[in-house]
């Protein structure tokens, strides 16, 4: 290790020691999270999760997630428990450092493509944990900002893409197939407006934010936990439906992606049936905008890399090749989903 990265984790150690009152033994760094550093610290009264936020302009947003996190643990949504600072704060600061400590959950899987067993078990914690935050206050309504397809801006922006790698005097396997993918997402910019457009009224809540495959953890094809709560704002339920319905991950993985997809919202509805028909009618419709729409990925990789680019690399193929495979079936998802939701209180 680097004398700057050893100084980093004594610093670590200082912070908790401080502000939590534990023997802090040992810090590993977990290799997981785009946004976050997380780490593993062994301390006097047994192991726990920090989560270093990396950068404190956004502090008071992640302690309103973290209580959205504790709100839902409080109803029965398995989440780690946020362990309350010595002055009972939940997000810690010291100078340019912003923690969060929690309950660490050993021996378990994330990120991977699921079973129908796990989809289900995923559809019901989901179903579960959205009728626990209906009704829940948010920071704002995004759902209309989402709502506008700036056509010309976003044309431009995958325009540039291709310009950088034209540029490049040696392309590489990324650049190529990038090169086809961005092409087709060009193509696909109108039928994505068009669909936007399609689109119903459709019912807006506070959500968990980024409930995808990576936030939720399996022991042994169980469901133990889900983390990284999002700050709580108003979105559509439908997109969380549809991006966990239909996550890359395992739609990519291979043949029954479409029966999982079932498997999850029965569960989902079985165990939310206040939820509106049109919010799980258009779930793929909503999800499959997205994908068309989203550079992200490519606009990290060319203009601002991440730690481990590699991972979200590799993450914008699979959803490039998901909306592919939505898109194909679209029709065919919504009329199935609607036959789910029609028989939910049976």
């Amino acid at each position: 290790m680097s004398a700057e990265g050893s100084m980093q984790i004594r610093r670590l150690a200082k912070v908790v020691e401080k502000h939590y009152i534990h023997e802090v033994q040992s810090i590993v760094r977990i290799r997981r999270g785009m946004a976050t550093a997380n780490w593993r610290i062994r301390t006097s009264r047994g192991d726990f999760f920090l989560k270093q936020y990396l950068s404190r302009t956004a502090a008071a947003r992640e302690a309103l997630a973290l209580a959205l996190s504790e709100f839902a643990r409080a109803g029965g949504v398995p989440t780690p428990a946020v362990i309350p600072s010595n002055t009972g704060e939940l997000l810690v600061s010291e100078g340019d450092l912003a923690l969060a400590l929690f309950e660490y959950v050993p021996g378990t899987t994330s990120g991977v493509p699921l079973s129908r067993s796990e989809m289900t078990q995923a559809g019901h914690t989901l179903g579960r944990l959205h009728e626990r935050l209906r009704g829940q206050s948010g920071m704002g309504d995004v759902s209309a900002k989402w709502r506008v397809l700036d056509l010309q801006r976003k044309r431009a922006t995958f325009n540039r893409f291709l310009s950088v790698i034209e540029c490049k005097k040696q392309q590489d396997a990324f650049d190529r197939r990038t090169v086809d993918f961005v092409r087709q997402r060009l193509a696909l910019l109108p039928r994505a407006a068009a669909l936007l457009e399609s689109l119903p009224p459709l019912a807006s809540q506070v959500l968990h934010g980024d409930y995808s495959v990576s936030n939720i953890l399996y022991r042994g094809g169980e469901l133990v936990a889900v983390v990284d709560f999002g700050p709580p704002e108003l979105f559509l339920p439908a997109f969380e439906i549809g991006r966990a319905a239909l996550n890359p991950e395992t739609v990519t993985a291979g043949t029954g992606w479409r029966e999982k997809a079932a498997a999850f919202v029965n569960a989902y509805c079985q165990a939310n049936p206040e939820i509106g028909l049109c919010d799980v009618q258009f779930a793929p419709y909503v999800w499959a905008i997205q994908l068309i729409r989203s550079d992200y990925g490519p606009r990290q990789h060319y203009f601002d890399p991440v730690e481990y680019q590699c991972d979200l690399d590799r993450f914008w193929f699979q959803r490039c090749e998901t909306a592919d495979l939505i898109l194909d079936q679209l029709d065919r998802l919504s009329e199935c989903f609607v036959s789910i939701w029609k028989r939910r209180i049976t």
